[in-house]
């Protein structure tokens, strides 16, 4: 029973982070837009330990970024809102290829938070098949707790 409980705390918490980037990425293609500067790219390596004890390594393009709306400097990082690491040193390459230091490039943001903000607007498809994977997890984890399988 609190195996059912703590999948249903799992995937709700999840599902709601994931469907706020949905949403927020969604949303992002009809943002304003302002004029910004790379300011820093780079790797971004994250080692970390499988379940056998082997080493694994992702990387992800870090990109730092600023931009003027009304007269204020605001910083962001955010290159879109279904950001992933990759297994794949040159996918990151190539991401970063398009995110020079000192290059130009449109920043969409928020309306209501100019804060909130990214470079490449829209949702991928990855990120709905990890909504239905958590969706799933949420049902099994309700049918369980009602006692309704397992």
């Amino acid at each position: 029973m609190i195996g059912y409980i703590i999948a249903i705390i799992l995937s709700s918490v999840a599902l709601i982070m994931l469907g706020r980037n949905i949403v927020n990425g969604l949303n992002s293609r009809n943002w304003l837009t302002a004029q910004g500067e790379i300011t820093d790219s780079g790797i971004e390596v994250h080692q970390s330990m499988d379940d056998e004890g082997d080493m694994r390594t992702t990387y992800g393009a870090s990109i730092q970024y600023s931009y003027n709306v009304s007269g204020q400097e605001i910083q962001g990082t955010r290159r879109s809102f279904s950001e992933v690491r990759t297994n794949s040193k040159r996918r990151a390459e190539q991401i970063l290829a398009r995110y020079p230091q000192g290059g130009s490039v449109t920043v969409f943001h928020h309306p209501d938070d100019p804060s909130l903000a990214v470079l490449e607007t829209g949702v991928h498809w990855f990120s709905y098949i990890g909504a239905i994977i958590l969706l799933g997890l949420l049902v099994f984890g309700i049918l369980g707790a009602l006692g309704l399988i397992g």
